[in-house]
């Protein structure tokens, strides 16, 4: 899964202004399960873009599904989202 993970912040960049992108692997919480066994990705990923201001969680959270529909399509499994704004991110 490294080189399908290793894609996906420039497919995420390329229809979004990230400021800070972390990506992690979650596979290994559900190794032996049968999508795991499948290939599929588990990933938790956190996304700050000031292209989340105005929109509540439910609509980030599409707006990256949006963005990487195509990449993830037959890849992902389960992702894990947390969606900031620049100012949200850096007041935590």
């Amino acid at each position: 899964t490294g080189v399908q993970t290793c894609a996906l912040p420039i497919s995420l960049e390329q229809g979004l202004e990230v400021h800070f992108l972390q990506i992690e692997d979650q596979g290994h919480l559900h190794a032996g399960h049968k999508p795991a066994k499948e290939g599929k990705l588990h990933l938790k990923m956190l996304v700050v873009s000031d292209e989340f201001l105005g929109l509540n969680q439910i609509e980030r959270h599409q707006k990256i599904y949006f963005v990487l529909a195509k990449f993830l399509a037959d890849k992902l499994h389960a992702l894990s989202l947390e969606t900031y704004s620049v100012d949200e991110y850096n007041s935590l």
